[in-house]
């Protein structure tokens, strides 16, 4: 891609990617790194220093990313930072509940299954995995994430998942219907996926992956205001307790949990910004 076409913003993160990289670099260095002509490193800088990301030192020890830079990785620390603080928390859930949980948060157009408590359960079926991909649309934790996120951004994923070619996004091509569905699980305050996480049979034995058809998943998002930090699925085998016996017995418990995740993060976080 030439650097004509590349969007302003694209630019500018390639400059601050190229900065990353060292504690200081030259006007040149920057550019080389970047894939920039320095006309245009030049403009960005300027830029860049105007915003408080960067700083220029002088003319013979070049530029440096100032410490505001960190600001722009808290999404991803935050997703940390809820996973550990999820981490006890559901496996003391599993320990009194005996059903295995997962926790996915948001990734590009896609949820990622980040922590999973398959080992402390006595009745999982489900095979241990971390840093599995969960489509949206196809997932209880994803479908979760589209109902309770903020408008604009449901706008956004669902928009762009309407121009993939994968099958697995094609209820994204009719938003209308797609959205009474969303509405629904609203209502009720949960997602329900029977069969959950399709995606992950890709690769597995077969005997695993016809195992977990008989397994359903239940999921309700962690928010912090009206921002789905994450989301929590609780898998059950629906042939041993029905929908409405786990809605009536596990719904407000997963509730709870997925608050007492969001108040841990909250300390942590604020812990740590002491």
């Amino acid at each position: 891609m030439s650097e004509a076409t590349r969007a302003p913003v694209a630019r500018a993160l390639s400059v601050l990617e190229a900065m990353n990289a060292a504690h200081s670099l030259h006007l040149g260095d920057i550019a080389a790194r970047a894939g920039l002509p320095k006309s245009s490193t030049v403009r960005l800088l300027d830029q860049l220093i105007e915003a408080g990301y960067v700083e220029k030192l002088s003319r013979s020890a070049g530029y440096r990313l100032t410490s505001r830079v960190q600001r722009l990785s808290w999404g991803f620390r935050l997703s940390d930072a809820v996973v550990e603080a999820a981490e006890p928390l559901m496996r003391a859930f599993t320990k009194e509940h005996r059903w295995p949980l997962f926790i996915g948060v948001v990734d590009g157009d896609q949820m990622i299954v980040r922590y999973g408590t398959v080992a402390e359960s006595p009745v999982a079926i489900d095979p241990l995995v971390y840093e599995a991909p969960s489509p949206f649309l196809l997932g209880a934790l994803g479908q979760a994430y589209l109902a309770f996120c903020p408008d604009w951004e449901r706008k956004l994923i669902v928009a762009r998942l309407s121009r993939s070619r994968r099958s697995i996004d094609q209820p994204a091509k009719n938003p209308e219907e797609f959205e009474k569905i969303l509405r629904g699980i609203r209502r009720r305050g949960y997602a329900l996926t029977s069969g959950g996480l399709r995606q992950m049979k890709r690769g597995m034995p077969k005997r695993a992956s016809d195992a977990r058809q008989r397994v359903t998943g239940m999921a309700v998002p962690v928010m912090r205001g009206d921002r789905v930090l994450a989301c929590l699925s609780l898998r059950y085998m629906h042939a041993v307790i029905s929908e409405q016996e786990v809605a009536k017995t596990h719904l407000e418990p997963l509730r709870e949990l997925a608050r007492e995740i969001e108040r841990t993060t909250r300390q942590m976080t604020a812990a740590g910004n002491e």
